[in-house]
C-alpha cells in the first residue's frame, strides 16, 4: 500500500516542475532574427550648431550569416533613458525594405543629438553608450494561396 503523505508529495512535486516549465516557455524575450548578426558598430562624436550640443554619428552592420535571404522592413537603435538625449525614438528608425542575401551586409547610420548644457567632457564621454540595443522587424509575404479554396 503507498503511503498518502507520500502520494501528495510526490504531486506536488509533480505540479511544480510542470509549472516551472510552463512559466520559462511563456518569457518574452527577444528573438533574433536567425542569420542575422551584429558585426560593426562605430560612434564619433562632435559639436553641434550651437554650445549647448554634441551629435553622436553612428553607423552599425548587419552580416547574413545564414542559408537563405531575409528581409529587413526596419532597424532601430533603442536609446537609454539619459534625460541629455533630445533625439526621439522615433527619429533613428531607419526604413531598409529589402532582402539581405546570405553572405552580404546592411548597413545604417544616423545621429543623436545630446544637450551638453552643465556637462563635463567626462559627462558627455560616459553618455556614448546611449544605443541599448537594436531592434529589427523581419515580415515577409507569403504569395499565391488560391483564393477561394478548391
Amino acid at each position: 500500500m503507498i503511503d498518502k503523505g507520500f502520494l501528495h508529495g510526490s504531486l506536488l512535486l509533480f505540479l511544480g516542475v510542470i509549472i516551472g516549465l510552463s512559466a520559462s516557455n511563456l518569457s518574452c524575450d527577444p528573438v533574433p532574427v536567425e542569420g542575422l548578426i551584429f558585426v560593426e558598430g562605430l560612434m564619433s562624436g562632435h559639436s553641434g550648431n550651437d554650445s549647448s550640443t554634441v551629435v553622436y554619428k553612428y553607423n552599425l552592420t548587419f552580416y547574413n550569416s545564414g542559408n537563405e535571404n531575409i528581409y529587413v522592413n526596419t532597424i532601430e537603435p533603442v536609446l537609454s533613458s539619459d534625460p541629455r538625449i533630445l533625439s526621439t525614438q522615433r527619429s533613428l528608425v531607419s526604413e531598409i525594405n529589402r532582402y539581405v542575401s546570405p553572405g552580404s551586409v546592411v548597413s545604417i547610420e544616423g545621429s543623436i543629438l545630446i544637450n551638453s548644457e552643465n556637462s563635463s567632457k567626462e559627462d558627455l564621454i560616459d553618455i556614448e553608450q546611449t544605443i541599448r540595443c537594436i531592434n529589427m522587424t523581419s515580415t515577409e509575404t507569403i504569395h499565391c494561396f488560391n483564393y477561394p479554396p478548391e
